[in-house]
């Protein structure tokens, strides 16, 4: 459901008949035929839109122990401590750096499935 309820880039509003967004061009680059030098011109990489599930992420937080917190890369009980009492709250900063590590440890070595791109 995160999937369908996700943010439209492309459309002004969030509910009801959207209008589109305007964009203004700050610049060009040619491709192709028409390319001179193309190893010469900046190239602009946008990484996917990632849609991970946070009910998991909040559920593997709150089973985390100590010990594998440690694994992950959180060396502190009280950051741990921390985490879980966010979690329990709904409060979880999904852009952390602590809870960014735990996702990419979940979605590597715990997971069955990759995140969504």
């Amino acid at each position: 459901m995160q999937y369908v309820e996700h943010p439209e880039n492309k459309f002004e509003g969030n509910i009801g008949i959207l209008d589109r967004k305007y964009i203004q061009a700050d610049g060009l680059i040619y491709i192709g035929k028409e390319a001179n030098n193309i190893e010469d011109q900046p190239l602009d990489v946008i990484k996917p839109q990632v849609f991970i599930n946070e009910e998991e992420i909040t559920n593997f937080i709150l089973d985390l122990t100590p010990e594998d917190a440690r694994k992950i890369g959180i060396k502190h009980r009280s950051e741990l401590k921390y985490l879980k009492k966010n979690a329990k709250e709904g409060k979880l900063n999904f852009n952390s750096k602590n809870v960014r590590k735990i996702i990419n440890y979940y979605y590597t070595s715990i997971c069955e499935h990759d995140p969504i791109y």
